[in-house]
């Protein structure tokens, strides 16, 4: 006669029972009726012959276990795997959201499964497939949502590390943070009436240094070429070191006219 250890319930024809991918516990129909979320663990890919994957149905015996596994789903780092590929990010995100389901599983869950989703690690490049469940605590967001979102606010900050203030600027509005997108705006706008103002700035020193008859040799940052600065230079000429092909800080040829100029 089988028993299930958590209620105690029995059967002349035995108990069948199921284990809770997150905790552990075993359970039966008569305590845990239905699953209170479950995953779909693809275990094996399709072959040459026409053999179909393996997939494993995994279950939660509790709203608790449900939560907590995504809760670490969702805290799960999301800015390295998904980079800076504004056009690639859709296929970064699949990737992100599966191994940070799987690495969860792996290092967390019951043991037969985590043992079960190392050993996919290993064996198979797409190894895990999971239903988008809804959050329990509301039910208008799916899990995938919320994960998307997630990386794609890894994404809009690892833009705004890179400088690209716009590209990170639109991805803001679609999350739609607006203070934040109208920040990083005005932020470009600022940088680029400085670089102006510096451009206008560099080309009045450079017609005091035609006016006054002078020469001046600049040495490139990058490369140590020397550039000649004499009547016959312009701002379009000394953008870039015509020996290394490094682009010229404006503010940095101004603050050397200026010392010229003294």
């Amino acid at each position: 006669m089988g028993r299930c250890p958590s209620c105690g319930a029995s059967s002349i024809f035995g108990v069948q029972t199921k284990t809770c991918v997150w905790c552990g516990k075993i359970v039966c129909d008569k305590c845990v009726p239905m699953w209170h979320g479950t995953l779909l663990v693809k275990t094996s890919v399709e072959d040459s012959s026409g053999r179909p994957a393996d997939y494993k149905i995994v279950g939660f015996c509790s709203d608790n276990c449900f939560q907590s596994f995504w809760q670490k789903v969702l805290s799960h780092p999301a800015d390295y795997l998904i980079g800076t590929n504004v056009e690639g990010f859709n296929r970064n995100w699949v990737r992100y959201w599966n191994d940070s389901i799987l690495y969860v599983l792996s290092a967390n869950a019951d043991r037969g499964v985590a043992e079960m989703a190392r050993r996919a690690v290993q064996i198979h490049s797409e190894r895990f497939v999971a239903f988008p469940w809804r959050d329990s605590s509301n039910n208008s967001v799916w899990m995938a949502q919320k994960s998307a979102d997630n990386a794609r606010l890894a994404l809009a900050q690892n833009l705004e590390k890179c400088g690209r203030t716009n590209d990170s600027a639109k991805v803001f509005e679609e999350l739609r943070l607006y203070d934040k997108a109208r920040e990083l705006r005005e932020k470009e706008r600022h940088i680029i009436i400085k670089k102006t103002d510096i451009s206008v700035n560099v080309n009045a020193l450079l017609q005091q240094i035609k006016d006054n008859g002078l020469v001046a040799v600049y040495r490139c940052p990058h490369c140590g070429g020397k550039l000649k600065i004499d009547k016959n230079a312009s701002m379009d000429k000394l953008r870039v070191c015509e020996h290394c092909g490094s682009e010229i800080e404006s503010m940095d040829l101004a603050d050397f006219l200026r010392t010229a100029l003294s």
